[in-house]
């Protein structure tokens, strides 16, 4: 399959915030050179592709492929989600195993049966605006269902971590969910990205 090698050094550059003249540095070629990839009329040699690779390069579309694998495959209930209205791009085999009628929603906006805890969280004005300001890295709920689904009264209580980030200028959320005991207290904390850092202090070497 031919590689359109302009578009995707471009989106690379404007992704990672590099200019041309950086960007040309860093892979041992002139800016000249990243401008004619660019404009395509020249395509980058093995060894520039493997230094690419090297920077941890990697075609968005690749990217959220293989995010949406993993999250389908992943063991527990699990669901990605572009954040705006929640719009529905990959669910776990758990997670429908909890709500067989979720099969239906993907590529649809959950939020327009969102509930309970998850309109609290919608309708929390300051915890939204600090998600889109990129200062919280995730959020951690104890809840009963969340969703108006035909399952709702049967879903038990879970903790989950909705995990944000942004990719090509859009959100994303990654929430995966584990049974909790019945007798927690519903309701949500925001994780900062500060917290986060020193979670990752903490942590011994080998886990990070």
């Amino acid at each position: 399959m031919d590689t359109d090698w302009s578009k995707k050094i471009k989106s690379y550059r404007l992704r990672h915030g590099v200019s041309q003249t950086h960007l040309a540095e860093l892979l041992g070629v002139s800016q000249r050179t990243i401008s004619r990839w660019e404009r395509g009329d020249d395509n980058p040699g093995i060894t520039q592709q493997k230094k690419l690779r090297d920077l941890g390069w990697e075609t968005p579309s690749s990217l959220m492929e293989n995010l949406a694998c993993a999250v389908a495959h992943c063991p527990a209930p699990r669901a990605l989600c572009r954040t705006q209205k929640l719009n529905l791009l990959a669910i776990s085999k758990p997670a429908l195993d909890k709500r067989p009628s979720m099969q239906g929603w993907l590529g649809r906006d959950l939020a327009e049966i969102a509930d309970g805890l998850l309109l609290e969280m919608f309708d929390d004005r300051e915890l939204q605006r600090s998600i889109a300001k990129r200062e919280v890295s995730c959020v951690i709920t104890t809840s009963r269902s969340v969703l108006k689904t035909p399952e709702s009264e049967q879903v038990g209580m879970f903790r989950t971590t909705v995990s944000y980030f942004f990719h090509e200028g859009t959100l994303f959320s990654d929430a995966i969910s584990a049974p909790t005991s019945s007798d927690e207290i519903c309701g949500y904390k925001a994780v900062s990205m500060d917290d986060l850092d020193d979670t990752l202090i903490s942590l011994p070497k080998s886990l990070i």
